[in-house]
């Protein structure tokens, strides 16, 4: 078969690989996937319900209702004093259509994006199946935290740089930028006239005791509109994962363009999931409260047992609801966990599969039970103890 150059340069996840062994074995504890093992709130599921039966089961305008629309726009006003219109902002199936449309109208043969690694290979195969070059930069590991490294991303970028992608809250790494960090890419992006594509779903998960409301966005400090793209969803934030109901905010110009394109790839996200995504803004303010403290809890159990473990060096998780630790000696990510499944059930992501700078590290996701935590912390700690 004679398949299209950029989508067979697109190399399936290990993590998918592993996940895939997983679900082929009994008693397995799945924690390679980004998502909680807890169901979506009865408000929200209830809020479908209704929309179904009033009649939401229509196609709507491509970029969303006009209702969703303000209601995003409202709630991002309320935690980042920005203010958006809504032909600035796009409803997406997922986070990852407003990604990869994003790419698509600013990324074509001949061009590339410079990518903060490690992070979700969505952004680097966005970038091949649109013909481009993804460069990934790794992050710089200082002491307990990760941080950017402005000259490395400087030495990135050439007269071929279309596009900044940068994830933070990180996945997987637990990073957060800072607010001065993200003014030296907008200065970046201005001078090397490039577009900042900014990951934001986890801009609701972030802790520590003065942990804000809402991890810094770029929206607040990039002035000029026609440079940013931010990419949010229900998904994290909600425990919506499947539900696939996302966002883009950018100028009117180019979210006009994304959604354009967009009827031809996906149309509109389905009508009652929009529904159901108008309260979750309005209502979800609580369930979001008490979704973050049971995660704070997961985190602060994390950290305990895997700071304890010879051998292991575990970055700060500052947001989202990953711990990517680092394995003394470990070469090969992929083996490790295939080797961990297979003796100990426990599925987790290897660092490989996050690019440059992933490699030696592994991620567990910590958005489950207290008693899966548990379970995957003692075999992961029993299995780490017996190979010492």
């Amino acid at each position: 078969m004679r398949y299209t150059r950029e989508l067979f340069g697109v190399a399936e996840s290990p993590m998918v690989r592993i996940a895939t062994a997983a679900e082929a074995m009994p008693g397995a504890i799945k924690l390679c996937y980004g998502e909680s093992d807890l169901p979506t709130p009865a408000f929200i599921g209830e809020a479908a319900d209704q929309a179904v039966k009033a009649g939401h089961t229509c196609y709507t305008h491509t970029a969303g209702t006009p209702e969703l629309r303000e209601a995003i726009a409202a709630k991002v006003h309320q935690l980042h004093g920005v203010t958006y219109r809504p032909p600035e902002i796009m409803a997406t199936v997922g986070a990852s259509m407003a990604i990869y449309a994003a790419i698509r109208a600013f990324v074509g043969h001949g061009d590339n994006a410079v990518i903060i690694s490690p992070t979700y290979a969505i952004f680097a195969n966005g970038v091949t199946m649109a013909g481009g070059e993804a460069r990934l930069v790794p992050l710089a590991r200082e002491g307990p935290r990760f941080q950017l490294d402005l000259d490395r991303v400087r030495g990135a970028i050439d007269a071929g740089t279309r596009m900044l992608i940068v994830n933070s809250p990180s996945n997987p790494t637990g990073w957060m930028i800072s607010v001065a960090e993200q003014q030296a890419l907008v200065e970046l992006a201005e001078r090397h006239d490039l577009v900042v594509l900014a990951d934001e779903v986890y801009e609701r998960l972030v802790y520590g005791d003065a942990a804000p409301p809402a991890a810094p966005s770029f929206a607040r400090v990039a002035a000029n509109r026609e440079r940013l793209i931010v990419a949010n969803s229900f998904s994290k934030t909600y425990n919506m994962t499947g539900w696939r109901l996302g966002w883009a905010q950018a100028s009117e110009a180019t979210i006009k363009v994304m959604y354009k394109a967009v009827e031809f790839m996906t149309s509109n996200p389905s009508a009652m999931v929009q529904q159901a995504g108008i309260v979750a803004l309005r209502d979800g303010e609580s369930y979001l409260a008490d979704l973050r403290a049971h995660y704070a809890r997961q985190r602060a159990a994390v950290i305990a047992t895997l700071s304890n473990l010879p051998g292991v060096s575990l970055p700060e998780v500052q947001g989202a609801f990953y711990a990517f630790p680092r394995i003394a000696g470990l070469t090969d990510s992929a083996a490790f966990c295939t080797e961990l499944l297979r003796e100990t059930g426990l599925a987790i992501a290897p660092g490989a599969g996050f690019g440059d700078g992933g490699e030696g590290y592994v991620r567990m996701c910590f958005a489950a039970s207290e008693a899966t935590v548990g379970e995957a912390l003692t075999r992961l700690s029993n299995w780490l103890t017996r190979r010492e």
